[in-house]
């Protein structure tokens, strides 16, 4: 796959968040995933335009992450540098992921029965 295949591939992701009503003005911690080629090289560019680079587990690529607000315009500019980036280094654009900020309520907990109850029998 060609690394702006993943421009395309970014409306899917971002039509996830749209259904879930996230707002994409907000800022949230985004990491984009780089493997193969002078990631090394890629690394220090990356650095320089603010993104927190780091290793792969096994130090076959990077991951690059810092807080953006994600969405059309992003995808778009941020995303599609990011990806032309990796081509002038020779290395694949392998995604990217970033947090939701609204996520639905966890469900309310059962509440514990207790230990004579359980033993007795629940009390009419």
């Amino acid at each position: 796959m060609a690394n702006r295949d993943q421009i395309e591939l970014a409306k899917e992701t971002l039509n996830v968040f749209a259904d879930r009503r996230e707002d994409f003005g907000d800022a949230r911690h985004v990491l984009h995933f780089m493997d193969g080629g002078n990631f090394e090289a890629l690394g220090a560019s990356l650095r320089e335009l603010g993104y927190a680079v780091k290793p792969t587990v096994n130090a076959d690529g990077i991951i690059a992450e810092r807080h953006e607000a994600i969405g059309e315009e992003w995808r778009t500019t941020t995303l599609a540098a990011l990806c032309d980036l990796c081509d002038s280094y020779g290395v694949e654009y392998d995604g990217w992921e970033a947090a939701m900020m609204r996520q639905p309520p966890a469900p309310e907990p059962s509440k514990p029965i207790g230990f004579f109850p359980k033993i007795f029998g629940k009390k009419k």
